[in-house]
């Protein structure tokens, strides 16, 4: 049976609600245990600093898909907060790494034990699935990925 215009406009709802209740929750400042409220970029930036100490700038702008000045915006309040270092690489002065502090760790540490409870619901959620199932699915969101980076910029000057 072939999917009909009235599938993809149930689709496309379900898509824009899921959307919007993802860009509520990815809008909060949440605690992680240190004490500081950290909005989404910043525990992501922390989060990517954990899962690899020593990461550059430069690493997790390709990591995002986001612009160094917009990093180094985010890296700048985490400093302030005691929470990441930096330091320039040795070998190659213009590249800045940098590392989590004391801090730093109990809100990386804090924020995978936030994950690892999502996952773990979202699990329960999908473990009658099969695996088939699984790779459809995510065949179909490459697919609603790469469909709606085609009208990111549509209509808009340049």
């Amino acid at each position: 049976m072939k999917v009909t215009a009235e599938d993809v406009s149930r689709i496309s709802v379900l898509l824009m609600r899921l959307v919007n209740k993802y860009k509520r929750l990815d809008s909060r400042a949440l605690e992680y245990g240190t004490g500081d409220f950290l909005y989404p970029a910043e525990i992501h930036v922390i989060e990517a600093i954990g899962k690899n100490q020593g990461s550059t700038v430069n690493e997790i702008c390709l990591k995002f898909g986001v612009t160094k000045g917009a990093i180094s915006q985010i890296v700048n309040k985490l400093l302030r907060k005691g929470l990441i270092d930096k330091t320039r690489n040795p070998e190659y002065h213009k590249e800045i790494i940098l590392t989590l502090t004391k801090r730093g760790k109990r809100a990386f540490e804090g924020h995978e034990r936030l994950h690892g409870l999502m996952d773990a619901e979202l699990y329960r959620y999908v473990s009658d699935f099969q695996k088939e199932d699984m790779k459809r699915f995510e065949e179909f969101l490459s697919r609603i990925e790469t469909h709606i980076g085609k009208f990111i910029d549509h209509g808009t000057r340049k």
